[in-house]
């Protein structure tokens, strides 16, 4: 096939080899069992699925190739069986085998969203949650003083029973019991006022610190879906980490300008990680 096929969604089925010609079907799928080659393929926000392709443009969301030799690939989530020699980019990578093609290394560029500072970021909330545990602990030594008073505490037991109406006293246990009353009551509602303190705190504190750790989860979780895994690695690759401020879901939505600015870029944005000639690669941005 040459020239131009073009869809808006639905699936491109590629029956017979392909070369010099391009396939654009964003949000769709483009598929082909046979040779594709010196031809750009564009699904952005879609999947492609390619048996082999040599020396291709390809741009998708969901990308699986069994066979790339030379080519330049750009996907949010990608899937290759052998790379030899390709410019790669994306966020979630995968692939069995890269070799080099005639000296020409296979370079990776893991693609990562840019993330807060967190320990910046959250200064304010952890002074706030900081000032928030210096109440507590001193409402809680308060407390704590006062029941270590064996009398006060057994005052504070019967007092709570008689208010809800667990326990019946007697006339003279009434009059033993008002007799407590009168010693200890000022020292009871001092208590009660500094529980009645600390409670709303203590929740206020509990909810800052799940609020803290889902923020610290979240940001985790989203660098953990950026990795590279490459199982057996013959010949030079060199991987390499750009910090990239588009926050969407699919990174294939990126303006299409900027693609190859960062499948060629070459600059000290760059963050070099690996050069590696044999063995594998495992890497998720989160061990950053």
């Amino acid at each position: 096939m040459f020239g131009t096929a073009h869809s808006d969604g639905g699936c491109i089925s590629l029956e017979s080899s392909c070369g010099w010609g391009s396939v654009v079907n964003p949000g769709g799928h483009i598929k082909g069992s046979k040779r594709v080659f010196n031809a750009t393929l564009q699904a952005p926000g879609g999947n492609i699925e390619i048996t082999s392709a040599e020396s291709c443009l390809i741009i998708g969301r969901e990308v699986t190739l069994t066979e790339a030799v030379k080519c330049q690939i750009f996907a949010h989530t990608l899937r290759i069986g052998k790379a030899s020699g390709c410019m790669i980019a994306g966020r979630d990578i995968e692939i069995r085998q890269v070799m080099s093609h005639r000296q020409e290394p296979n370079v990776i560029t893991m693609v990562v969203p840019e993330v807060p500072d967190l320990n910046e970021m959250l200064v304010p909330i952890n002074a706030e949650m900081a000032d928030m545990k210096s109440r507590l602990d001193e409402l809680t030594q308060r407390i704590d003083h006062f029941r270590a008073d064996s009398t006060l505490a057994k005052y504070l037991s019967i007092r709570a029973k008689v208010r809800s109406g667990m326990l019946k006293l007697t006339d003279d246990q009434s009059k033993g019991y008002l007799e407590m009353a009168e010693r200890l009551e000022e020292s009871a509602k001092a208590v009660e006022i500094a529980v009645a303190e600390r409670t709303p705190i203590a929740r206020a504190l509990a909810v800052a610190t799940r609020h803290v750790q889902d923020i610290r989860e979240a940001q985790h979780e989203r660098l953990a879906q950026c990795r590279c895994n490459v199982a057996h690695v013959q010949g030079e690759t060199i991987i390499r980490q750009l910090l990239e401020a588009h926050d969407g879901a699919d990174l294939s939505l990126i303006p299409l300008p900027m693609i190859p600015k960062i499948l060629f870029r070459n600059d000290a944005s760059l963050k070099f990680l690996y050069a590696v000639h044999d063995g594998s690669v495992a890497w998720t941005a989160d061990q950053i």
